[in-house]
């Protein structure tokens, strides 16, 4: 057995699997809220309520992987911990307290698992696909044919991150949407740029935010959708747009009270809504996948 450990800014990951016949046997998949860029994450400072809950999971994380045989162990932190000042002080603590050492992955790198993981979720179109990470501290896209990535990027436009900058209203108002889309847009030019060099209509969500999507649109929509692979999902452009207006019209206590909706993924998902739906329009999307793998999962594959 291996363990990825994705320290990521909203959410750290534990998956415990090994590989055999190139397909994941999961043990353990854990999902933990730390919320470790909440707070701090425009000032790239980890508060200390912030630290505590990331040594609190971890301590969880390390007693799963002692119940285990594992040979390897990749720890990886992203966009909240390697923009810290602080950042290291965490990465101290946790090699005192639990000997786990946290390996700070710039964008780029965290790209190129993040598309090694959609790439083992299901078999990917003949033709160019954009594939599309959303987390709290940066987004990271990748274009990409079969195997091979063509272009890559990652943008500090975390949903956590544009929530912490805007602050906007629940429900958003339009000024809030409008704020916020010439915002991503104007930090999207180089990926605009990439798209004029690479035309493409499909594009991979991620896990995250994509999974909560899959969930809405099968358990408060009653849609089911395509199903691809046990790993993926293909959600029409009418079930996205559906989503997006329940997303941004509603309340943060509606959304709370959503059957789909995870409590730790409610506050942001908004901002990621609107995320999605400039990539949408500016790369003129006509299919929509949902992946389940993503940069934990494409990191365990390159281990």
């Amino acid at each position: 057995m291996k363990a990825v450990i994705d320290l990521g800014s909203n959410t750290f990951n534990l998956l415990i699997a090994d590989i055999k016949n190139n397909q994941l046997n999961v043990a353990v998949n854990l999902e933990f809220p730390v919320k470790i860029g909440k707070g701090g994450l425009v000032n790239n400072f980890i508060t200390e309520s912030a630290m505590q809950r990331a040594l609190t999971a971890l301590s969880q994380f390390k007693s799963y992987i002692d119940q285990f045989e594992i040979v390897e162990i990749k720890a990886l932190a992203t966009s909240a911990i390697r923009n810290a000042s602080n950042g290291n002080e965490l990465i101290h603590k946790v090699k005192q307290l639990f000997d786990i050492d946290i390996a700070i992955i710039n964008g780029i790198v965290e790209a190129e698992y993040v598309y090694l993981g959609a790439n083992n979720s299901f078999k990917l179109p003949k033709d160019e696909v954009l594939v599309m990470d959303i987390g709290g501290g940066s987004v990271e896209f990748i274009i990409g044919r079969n195997e091979n990535i063509l272009w890559k990027q990652s943008f500090d436009i975390g949903a956590v991150r544009l929530f912490e900058m805007f602050k906007p209203e629940s429900p958003l108002l339009a000024s809030d949407i409008l704020t916020i889309k010439n915002y991503i847009l104007n930090e999207l030019k180089p990926l605009k740029i990439a798209l004029s060099n690479f035309p493409l209509r499909t594009l991979i969500g991620t896990a995250g935010t994509f999974e909560t999507l899959v969930d809405i649109v099968i358990k408060d929509l009653k849609v089911i959708p395509i199903s691809l692979s046990k790993n993926a999902f293909e959600i029409s452009m009418h079930e996205f747009e559906a989503f997006k207006e329940m997303m941004i019209t509603s309340t943060l206590e509606q959304r709370l009270n959503l059957k789909g909706m995870l409590d730790f993924r409610a506050e942001y998902i908004p901002i990621a809504s609107i995320l999605i739906d400039v990539i949408i329009e500016m790369a003129e999307i006509k299919k929509l996948v949902c992946s389940n793998f993503s940069m934990k999962e494409g990191a365990l594959f390159s281990m």
